[in-house]
């Protein structure tokens, strides 16, 4: 039997390699000696770099840029050689994550995304003519405007002064100037893989879906709302387009507004971006089951989350596909089309630390539970 080990970061608790291998010792206990095949995931959010530096033998770069909201972070993004080419990966996570900061210190007004600028500033420095970059996991509402800055764009209000960092400053801009954009932007290629379709404003934009878990309060998501759908009123004079209900331009605090000024970006979907370069299709041959997961499963894996995409290929080919989650959240039974069974690891009610704590344990003895319900039913079917 060929297993085809596939999934997503359990986040706070569990890498995507360390699902993947608990996965596999829960399994090798009842059947240990089935063929496994790991391959861990990201669609394009936190985790993503590290999957595909591991994965291509990319070199990880270390800098000090400015944080989401005030002091530095030291931010890792990856340098991959591809024959006489480099490209480099990026998360805005990085630079610019929620997880970089307290919930007290989350506050989406005046979160900036310029540390990820300052980043992409040394992969420019750094020779490469491709840049990938994940949008998941920011604290910023921005609109990439703090991006936008870093690289030499001025964002200026009527009397001709620079905006200050956040999104709400926004709403007073008048004027983008973009002479002093870095040069070597324009040469460029740019990926964007983000693993959402949402527009940049209105109620299924940046600010309403995104903007509380960051912080925002009813109040703040208007006023995020009218900022960002302002900025791209602004920017249309300059690219001749209304972004304001594009697919994607929400990801990440609506981080691509600010991008496409900069670059001539494309959108793609994170997970079959990764799941291409990892060439994912090729490992499913043979396959005879797929395991995949996340930290919590429910009705928003169905919008380009991992497990989904790596489900979609297996059943082109007709490979049975299981997902074991952190917890199950709401209309988990929509993925019910895709894959066919979906088990939560978590043993009972538990303060969220202690579940962080056992994610290991946890996760090693449900995997062992459904290999040992699937040795169970081979037993029966022979009867």
């Amino acid at each position: 039997m060929k297993i085809v080990i596939a999934p997503d970061s359990f986040k706070e608790s569990l890498s995507a390699m360390a699902v993947a291998s608990c996965i596999e010792n829960g399994f090798s206990q009842i059947f240990p000696n089935c063929e496994v095949v790991k391959i861990p995931l990201a669609d394009g959010g936190e985790g993503t770099v590290d999957v595909l530096v591991d994965a291509l033998n990319g070199e990880r770069q270390h800098q000090d840029v400015q944080g989401p909201i005030s002091g530095n972070v030291n931010a890792v993004w990856a340098l991959l050689h591809e024959g006489q080419s480099k490209t480099a990966l990026i998360e805005i996570a990085a630079a610019s994550g929620l997880d970089l900061i307290t919930p007290e210190q989350r506050n989406p007004l005046l979160a900036t995304s310029f540390g990820t600028g300052q980043t992409i500033l040394q992969a420019l420095d750094s020779g490469v003519e491709k840049i990938i970059i994940g949008l998941g996991g920011s604290a910023t509402n921005d609109a990439g405007a703090g991006i936008l800055q870093a690289l030499g764009g001025q964002l200026l209000d009527a009397q001709g002064n620079e905006l200050p960092p956040g999104g709400a400053a926004l709403i007073d801009l008048a004027a983008i100037d973009l002479s002093n954009i870095d040069k070597r932007c324009a040469n460029v290629e740019f990926i964007v893989a983000c693993d959402v379709s949402n527009p940049l404003t209105g109620s299924n934009g940046a600010s309403h879906v995104f903007g509380p878990q960051k912080g925002a309060t009813p109040e703040m998501v208007e006023q995020l709302d009218k900022a960002l759908a302002h900025f791209a009123d602004v920017a249309e004079k300059t690219l001749t387009v209304n972004h304001q209900q594009s697919a994607g331009f929400g990801a990440a605090g609506g981080t691509p507004m600010g991008l496409c000024l900069a670059f001539d970006i494309q959108i793609q979907a994170g997970i079959d971006m990764v799941l291409d370069i990892l060439k994912v299709d090729d490992a499913l041959a043979g396959a005879d089951l797929v395991i995949t997961g996340e930290g919590q499963m429910d009705n928003q894996t169905l919008n380009g989350k991992t497990p989904f995409g790596i489900a979609k290929r297996a059943q082109a080919r007709n490979i049975p596909v299981i997902a074991i989650a952190g917890s199950l959240g709401f209309e988990v039974e929509a993925l019910y089309d895709t894959i066919g069974s979906i088990f939560g690891s978590v043993r009972s009610p538990q303060p969220l630390a202690q579940v962080l704590s056992e994610a290991e344990g946890n996760l090693t003895r449900t995997a062992r539970n459904i290999a040992a319900t699937l040795a169970m039913g081979n037993t029966l079917s022979l009867k």
